[in-house]
This record gives structure tokens, sequence and C-alpha cells, in this order.
């Protein structure tokens, strides 16, 4: 067993932490890319995109968190139903755990409320059951 393999979660073939690193970098390029060409929307399918639940490695999650939160936190009020009327049923789980953290947080709470009451509205109660029960965290 190499070191990568020991930050990795058990039962589970990811990615070692530096894939996981190049694939950030790449992540928050393409945000950046989208929300300057005025495409939020896009921005939002990239940063939900594989996000790294296998890794034990808390800097990475944090730094992915980091993209995600600013990119939430960046919508205006009216976009952000819109937005989630496009989702997938796991786009909509991936980003109720976002919105978790995001109030964990305890700033931008109003955002993040309205994050959570349209990913509610669209993906139902199942959302927060399947987020809250589950064990990879973002």
């Amino acid at each position: 067993m190499n070191y990568e393999d020991d930050n990795v979660e058990s039962g589970q073939a990811g990615k070692s932490d530096a894939e996981y690193k190049a694939d950030i970098a790449n992540r928050e390029k393409e945000v950046t890319k989208a929300l300057n060409a005025g495409k939020p929307q896009d921005a939002l399918n990239v940063a939900l995109a594989d996000p790294p639940i296998y890794t034990k490695t808390g800097a990475i999650k944090d730094q992915n968190a980091t993209i995600v939160l600013n990119l939430l936190g960046s919508f205006k009020d009216k976009d952000v139903e819109t937005s989630v009327e496009t989702l997938n049923d796991d786009q909509l789980d991936i980003l109720m755990k976002y919105v978790y953290r995001g109030l964990a947080t305890g700033e931008n709470s109003p955002i993040f409320f309205k994050w959570h009451e349209c990913v509610l509205k669209k993906g139902g109660a199942g959302t927060i059951i399947r987020v809250i029960s589950e064990k990879k965290t973002v």
C-alpha cells in the first residue's frame, strides 16, 4: 500500500490526492471561465461534478468546498430556483451537501437557505434523508 492509498476511504477505488488537486484546479478555472462568460448554470454544473468525496484529506475537501460555496453565494436570489430546476437527482444531493456545509459556516446564511428551499422543493424530503444519512462528505 502506498501513501496515496492511505488517503482514500476504504472500499473505494478513488483518485489520489494529487489527482484531486489537479481536478480542483481545473474546476476552479472552468467555474471562473463560465462565470466570466455570464453562464452561471454552466459554472454550477462544473462545480458539482465529481466532488472529492472519497478522500480523507480535509484540505482537499475544503479547497473544493470554497469554490462551490463562493459560486453559490454569487448567484442572484432570483436565479437560484431556475438553476436548481435544471439539476438531476445526483446533482441535487451533492448541492444539498454543500448547502449544509455552507450553513455550518454561519456566513451568508440567507443565500444558503434560499438554495435549501429550492433543492427541497425540487428533490423532496428524500434529498435531505439521503444527504444526512450518507457517510461520504464534501
